[in-house]
């Protein structure tokens, strides 16, 4: 770009699954109040008092469970914690980038299996390059970019067909707006499959993305232990406790935040359909997937009508759902797309 050129007016990011809405009341006053601790490390008891939480939402044994700087930390622990960390991790692409970061800076293989159609996470297909290799299996559930939900019955299936000796991680960062999954699902995977990792986040549906802190759930206290133990000590901020504390005693607001991005992505999926631009996959997460081979082209579309889009080139792109308003710009920035094609 010439540099006299000015970079395009972003009036819309919706390239980072992140949550639009403004921190609840109980968090504003939390961060106001937070400098007054900032100088304090955190305190073993608030850690305490979150794992004791996060038992009683998901009906687990607090032993089961690590606190980490976000799903992430959790996931970058766990293949730290691999006592054979030069094995394969195996997962479908396109998905999460870090997922391949991690396992690389690990000292692990990454190995990134591409499903048909484009965009999605074939099952099947991760099965197939399982190898004595293997270390670990990701699954996205919800899948991420396709946002293409996991059954638990495929998931049990997953872990039948795995061998024993590798770890079956299955990233719920957009668990909250699954309509698929039954409530107690953490649960019924943790207790009922051996070996197994559930990483949960409190940076898409609670709003916290800037704080970094998240948790995974075990399928035994050992193996929790083993990561707990790989999480740097103090990884996780006193501040960032202490919100995700104070936000899992507001269900009722989380559950009504989350019904408002799931009503405005039906309207996007019923307008993409409409338009004959639909993935066909029926997202549950807070995004849409659009395949498409010209991805840059549309890409360039939605960012001259101030509208930044995740792209994953000659595949699709990736639509976050956020404010009523980005919606309905994004609708008029595809259908002029649309029509510029039918017209060329």
């Amino acid at each position: 770009m010439n540099c006299r050129e000015r970079a395009p007016r972003v009036e819309f990011d919706l390239s980072r699954n992140e949550l639009h809405l403004d921190p609840l009341p109980e968090i504003r006053k939390l961060l106001a109040s937070g400098a007054d601790t900032l100088h304090r490390y955190p305190e073993d008891h608030c850690v305490a008092a979150l794992t004791a939480q996060i038992a009683a939402l998901h009906q687990v044994a607090r032993d089961r469970i690590v606190i980490g700087p976000g799903s992430l930390g959790v996931l970058d622990a766990l293949l730290h914690a691999d006592p054979h960390p030069r094995g394969s991790t195996i997962f479908g692409t396109p998905t999460f980038d870090e997922y391949a970061v991690l396992v690389s800076r690990a000292g692990g293989t990454p190995v990134a299996v591409a499903s048909s159609p484009p965009g999605t996470q074939c099952l099947d297909s991760i099965l197939s390059r399982l190898d004595p290799s293997a270390r670990q299996v990701i699954i996205a559930a919800p899948h991420n970019p396709s946002g293409a939900p996991v059954s638990l019955d495929e998931l049990a299936r997953l872990r039948r067909e795995i061998p024993k000796s590798v770890l079956l991680v299955v990233d719920q960062a957009y668990a909250e707006s699954d309509e698929t999954m039954p409530v107690d699902a953490v649960r019924r995977i943790v207790e009922v499959m051996d070996g197994v990792a559930v990483l949960r986040s409190f940076s898409k549906a609670y709003g916290l993305a800037g704080l970094r802190i998240g948790y995974g759930v075990f399928s035994s206290a050992a193996l929790a232990a083993r990561v707990r133990a790989a999480v740097p000590t103090y990884a996780v901020n006193s501040l960032s406790i202490s919100i995700a504390t104070e936000s899992l005693k507001h269900p009722r607001q989380l559950a009504q935040r989350v019904a408002d991005v799931v009503q405005a992505r039906k309207c996007l999926e019923d307008f993409l359909s409409q338009e004959g631009l639909a993935s066909g996959a029926g997202s549950q997460g807070n995004f849409v997937w659009l395949p498409n081979p010209d991805s840059g082209g549309l890409f360039r579309h939605a960012l001259a009508d101030g509208i930044l889009l995740r792209e994953y080139p000659g595949v699709g792109v990736r639509i976050t759902v956020q404010s009523k308003e980005s919606v309905d710009a994004v609708m008029q920035s595809l259908r002029s797309y649309s029509r510029a094609l039918q017209n060329a």
